[in-house]
């Protein structure tokens, strides 16, 4: 009720501020007629010229359109590194509301033509005083991926087989459209391989970021923003593409906007469909058992996944001051998986002792549904409120029938096979509120405060059941339902300052509070596990970052955050489809604590561009994974928390622009995880530096077309109970424009050497084992796409391919 009030106050102001307003639009090319993206293109009042009414930057097409802009004269400046600033005057009036500018040519400086060489990496990667920014469409080698995929190719991000991602060695928060949001899984792990890489058009990295976001941020965000049109008119595109790797790949996509000077419409639908095959060898050795010394476990199993998004935009701005905008998207993923495991067991002489095959059969079907609102209010001098509202629900249901049948040495079937069945049904629902607003100090600062609250409700069914003379028995030591609730309520207030102007300031700074309430609570309704937690946190952000007259700059941050455990971490259930290797939660699981410091640096060159980062984290009650073997040979794997740890290390964005046809990005790190001794790690492997790095090239091989290679590779990881050994693999991209430009048909091939593999070693007190997982990887597709009465010609045919 009381928010219904608060909703009915704000339409009656709506109401009171309608007035007149107009659009300005227009395209920017160089003095060759090149495209030039990402142009800063903003409005100021002829009588103050520092105040900024209205802006945006330049798309993938050159175009820009600014949109709800007030009648009256103003100043409009086009601003770019490596070319001279432009200003123009403009008047709308009643006479002229929209103007057209038609093309706008602006000039290369020759004084800092280093950053016109290298300006078309910012096709790919733009950076910014927060972090970085990619633009998903150049991902070349990624085409019909998932988000999963796309992330491989991101500075500063890697990402594992299993599509898990990780930041300088810790899980960065995942956002979609700056939120945390149920597309991808409600708990707090998101499953980027539910959404497809064809509904997104960035990607933003931010590596410290400050006290306004969220602080369940440990390592990082990333914010994945997807696609909007925001040209005027109808515009609209269709994509298509199909491949093989060791089995089918298909894809689709549509995407349709109508857009007027009041009114945003928009539909996008994507869908992929694939099938993986996965091989896995684990061996293993169990120094206190004499039966079971040793234990082989080879694994095939092919996994038929369909994903299917639907997403719809309603937009409404009845002038400069007011706009509304309401969101809904669904998601679903359907999984088919066929999985058969050999397990065989010999003495320490190597004499056979048994031997089982187990077959599990696993449907799994997902549905998500999410609504979301958002009121923005500009108020005079550029103050701007902002409220957001949404709400999700998630209906996930999964089965899964196993049978176990004994062996001989020979593979001879011994007796009747064993039957199981097991269930896992997951009702979810998250809920956000947030309310923020934007004071101008003068000329010379910001502040910035707002309010969010997130309510969190999951229920966990799980059952299994034993087959005993042809019918199936509950199992009620393993049946229960899991009830998990939570709300986070958090306040933050941010000043920001500048000296200079605020487009091109010689020194910048921030520091700002965030105060976060924590309420959560776990319960088994037949058995006694359960937990409660309830606890306050003080999240302190700062930075500074300086100027040099060409535009370099050195920032120092610090951030303190949080890494709050997943459901998973809590849960009690047990996934039996290997009996031998289970994962189980931890009631008494704790959050990290982090404070991260970071020194980066940003240097541009005649024709390359240098980013480096030297960064320390100090964390406590660290949280790893922990195996033990009981006397049965049953390992069991849970999350723990090891006390205190540190990582410390450097990261390098090098881009480099030799010829005019040929450009590089090169993204490499490298750091050290320290963890605490204590018992449970007196075999732990010694300190070992790790890192990766990342090769980009892109070759303009002929005209519209463009040829994308890439190389990764990840250097050994230390784990608290052993290592994980390097990843590396190479893949191929390539795109021609047909079709005066409307049409594009793409080529990738993914893992061209076959190469992309994981392989662990793991120890304790009383066992050994190794783990080898190789998926599918390699692959090739092709894709054609079409866009219709639109300039928005390079929005949809990217990432067609999933990278299974």
């Amino acid at each position: 009720m009381r928010y219904g009030l608060i909703t009915l106050m704000l339409l009656i102001h709506v109401l009171a501020f309608v007035q007149k307003s107009g659009s300005i639009s227009g395209k920017v090319l160089d003095s060759e007629n090149n495209i030039v993206e990402f142009v800063n293109v903003f409005l100021t009042s002829v009588n103050d010229s520092t105040t900024i009414v209205n802006g945006t930057v330049t798309d993938n097409t050159g175009s820009f359109v600014l949109t709800n802009v007030p009648l009256g004269k103003y100043f409009i400046q086009f601003r770019f590194i490596g070319f001279v600033n432009l200003q123009q005057t403009v008047l709308l009036d009643d006479a002229n509301k929209n103007i057209e500018l038609g093309t706008i040519i602006i000039e290369q400086d020759a004084i800092a033509l280093n950053s016109v060489e290298i300006s078309a990496f910012r096709n790919l990667i733009q950076k910014t005083d927060e972090g970085i920014v990619v633009n998903a469409s150049e991902n070349l080698t990624q085409i019909g991926g998932t988000a999963a995929d796309l992330m491989k190719n991101m500075p500063g991000v890697q990402v594992d087989m299993e599509g898990n991602l990780t930041m300088r060695g810790k899980t960065p928060l995942i956002m979609i459209n700056g939120r945390v949001s149920a597309i991808g899984g409600v708990d707090r792990v998101t499953n980027l391989e539910q959404i497809p890489a064809s509904t997104i058009e960035r990607i933003e990295i931010l590596t410290n970021p400050s006290a306004k976001y969220d602080a369940d941020a440990e390592s990082g965000i990333i914010n994945i923003v997807l696609k909007n049109n925001t040209n005027l008119g109808t515009n609209g595109a269709a994509a298509l593409g199909g491949g093989f790797g060791a089995r089918y790949r298909l894809n689709g996509s549509f995407l349709f906007n109508h857009n007027t000077n009041k009114w945003d419409l928009g539909l996008a639908y994507d869908n992929w469909f694939t099938t993986r095959t996965r091989t896995v060898n684990k061996q293993r050795v169990q120094y206190d058992s004499d039966d079971n010394h040793f234990l082989s476990q080879p694994r095939e199993d092919e996994r038929t996944i369909q994903t299917q998004t639907a997403r719809f935009n309603v937009g409404y701005t009845p002038n400069s001051k007011n706009s509304f905008k309401l969101e809904g998207i669904w998601l679903f993923e359907g999984q088919d998986n066929y999985e058969t495991i050999v397990s065989t067991t010999e003495t320490s002489l190597h004499d056979f002792t048994s031997r089982n095959s187990r077959y599990s059969n696993e449907i799994r079907r997902f549905h998500t549904g999410e609504l979301l609102f958002n009121y923005t209010r500009n108020f005079n001098q550029n103050r701007v409120l902002t409220i957001d509202a949404s709400s999700a629900i998630e209906y996930n249901r999964e089965n899964t029938d196993i049978s176990t049948q004994n062996l001989t040495e020979q593979n001879t079937e011994i007796g009747n096979n064993f039957m199981q069945r097991t269930h896992f049904y997951e009702d979810a629902d998250l809920t956000n509120f947030s309310v923020n607003y934007v004071h101008p100090v003068k000329e010379t600062g910001l502040i910035e405060t707002g309010y969010k609250t997130t309510l969190r409700f999951i229920n966990d069914d799980y059952l299994r059941s034993n087959q005993q003379n042809g019918s199936f028995i509950t199992d009620l030591s393993h049946t229960d339902i899991f009830k998990f609730n939570e709300q986070i309520h958090a306040l933050y207030l941010q000043y920001t300052g500048w000296t200079g102007t605020q487009q091109e300031p010689k020194l910048k700074y921030h520091f700002g509070i965030r105060p976060e309430q924590v309420l959560n609570t776990g319960d088994n309704v037949q058995s006694s596990y359960n937990f409660s937690n309830n606890y306050f946190q003080l999240y302190p952000s700062a930075s500074l970052i300086y100027y040099t007259p060409k535009r370099n700059s050195f920032k120092l941050a610090y951030s303190k955050r949080i890494n709050r455990p997943s459901i998973g971490d809590y849960s009690p259930f047990i996934d039996i489809t290997d009996s031998l290797n289970v994962w189980s939660g931890n009631p008494d699981i704790q959050p990290e604590i982090s404070h991260s410091f970071e020194l980066t640096q940003n240097q541009t060159f005649k024709k390359a561009s240098l980013t480096t980062s030297l960064f320390y984290r100090l964390t406590s009650n660290s949280i790893f994974p922990y195996t033990t073997i009981d006397s049965s040979g049953v390992s069991t794997t849970r999350p723990e928390n090891f006390g205190n740890s540190s990582t410390y290390g450097a990261e390098a964005f090098f881009t480099y622009n030799p010829f005019n046809f040929w450009k590089i990005n090169l993204d490499a790190s490298i750091y050290e995880q320290r963890i605490e001794p204590s018992a449970k790690l007196q075999n732990a492997p010694e300190n070992l530096l790790s890192g990766y790095a990342k090769f980009i090239n892109n070759f303009d091989v002929w005209k519209n077309g463009r040829f994308q290679i890439t190389a990764n590779y990840t250097s050994p990881i230390v784990i608290p109970q052993g290592i994980i050994k390097e990843v590396y693999f190479i893949d191929l991209g390539f795109q021609q424009k047909i079709l005066k430009g409307q049409g594009r048909l793409a080529l990738t091939v993914t893992d061209i050497f076959d190469t992309q593999r994981s392989e662990s070693t793991v120890s304790g007190s009383n066992f050994e084992y190794t783990h080898y997982r190789k998926v599918g990887t390699r692959a090739v597709m092709l894709i054609f796409a079409y866009t219709f009465k639109s300039e928005f010609k390079e929005k949809l045919l990217e990432n067609k391919f999933k990278n299974e």
